[in-house]
This record gives structure tokens, sequence and C-alpha cells, in this order.
């Protein structure tokens, strides 16, 4: 299906793509481990245990 210059005006663009989406889950999947080493490290400190 072609379509021409007066009908390409009138296409909307989607609100997310699929770039933007895997982005938001990287940086939720980072956060979500630098919360795990936070923790981590805090519990080592207060629990005085390092193995």
């Amino acid at each position: 299906m072609k379509l021409h210059d007066n009908e390409l005006i009138k296409v909307a663009g989607g609100g997310l793509s699929s770039q933007f989406l895997n982005a938001l889950v990287r940086v939720v999947q980072v956060v979500i481990e630098v919360g795990k080493m936070i923790g981590s490290s805090l519990r080592r400190t207060i629990t005085k245990t390092y193995c």
C-alpha cells in the first residue's frame, strides 16, 4: 500500500517506540542492581559478616 504526500502528513506516530521501551527496561534493571549492591554492602557492614 502506497501513501501519497497529503496522506503521509495525516499519519500520527506512536507514543512509544521499541527502542524507548528497551532503554527504559535497561534503566530499571540497572537501578535494581545498584539497589541490590548497596543493600548487600549495608547488610555486610552492619552485621560484620564478610563471606
